[in-house]
């Protein structure tokens, strides 16, 4: 997936397939960003790499959360929203 930038100023993600995915800056929608997307305390966010770290270690999502996995595998926490910063810089928005 990657994004186009209209001569308007608004944003397209092009899918795998080649159509264009909508990409609203003001609802974030991260189903279609690729990659590892862990949910830590009930807000889903983009992690820094496209797969799931090593247990133990710390990651670093795109708004700058550090994350530390855990040893062991635990309950997913339910997903309630998603990150809006985490959002912005994927989309390349200051």
């Amino acid at each position: 997936m990657w994004l186009v930038q209209h001569v308007d100023g608004a944003l397209v993600a092009v899918g795998p397939d080649g159509w264009p995915v909508e990409a609203d800056p003001d609802a974030p929608d991260l189903d279609i960003v690729p990659g590892w997307r862990p949910v830590v305390g009930g807000v889903r966010h983009i992690g820094g790499t496209a797969h799931e770290p090593t247990s133990g270690s710390t990651a670093e999502m795109l708004c700058g959360r550090l994350f530390t996995l855990p040893r062991r595998r635990q309950r997913t926490s339910p997903l309630l929203f998603d990150c809006s910063a985490c959002w912005h810089v994927w989309l390349g928005i200051d």
